[in-house]
């Protein structure tokens, strides 16, 4: 007879993979530009609290809409200015609720992204999500993103000169 806890655990690592896999699929939708799965894995009250790059308005403490719907314009957003945008799943760490995902995103910004005009340059920087999952849907979302790489290599930004 299977011991309770192998039993457990065996359920655990099911919903654990089970919610990687959402997670990736998320990707997927952004890589691929098919928006169709992006309803059996978002909900549909789920919530976004990662700002864009230089948004530095006040957000609500429970963060905005991140629904298939949301996202869906989020990514459409992304490809219209990066069309060759692909987001590279290095990793995917998953514990209890969540999934961590280590992500190398890369493309060419072939038109205005938000406030920064088109550059023309391909770059490559890695972001860190965070996504919350309940009942194998994505339901919260947070991202810590290297924006400064890519502005720097796009030539947006200049680092400072060495101290003198």
């Amino acid at each position: 007879m299977a011991r309770p806890e192998r039993a457990l655990c065996a359920g655990m690592s099911s919903d654990l993979a089970a919610n990687k896999a959402a997670v990736a699929a998320h990707f997927v939708a952004l890589n691929s530009g098919d928006y169709s799965t992006l309803g059996f894995v978002h909900s549909a009250s789920g919530r976004n609290h990662a700002q864009a790059p230089f948004d530095l308005s006040e957000w609500p403490e429970e963060g905005v809409p991140f629904g298939p719907i949301e996202v869906q314009g989020t990514f459409e957003w992304l490809r219209s200015s990066v069309p060759d945008l692909v987001a590279d799943v290095e990793l995917l760490v998953a514990e209890n609720d969540n999934v961590i995902a280590w992500v190398k995103m890369s493309g060419t910004q072939s038109a205005r992204l938000g406030a920064v005009a088109a550059t023309g340059t391909h770059v490559e920087f890695h972001h860190a999500h965070r996504f919350r999952l309940a009942d194998g849907l994505i339901v919260e979302h947070w991202a810590v993103r290297d924006d400064l790489r890519a502005m720097l290599q796009s030539g947006v930004v200049t680092p400072p000169g060495a101290p003198a």
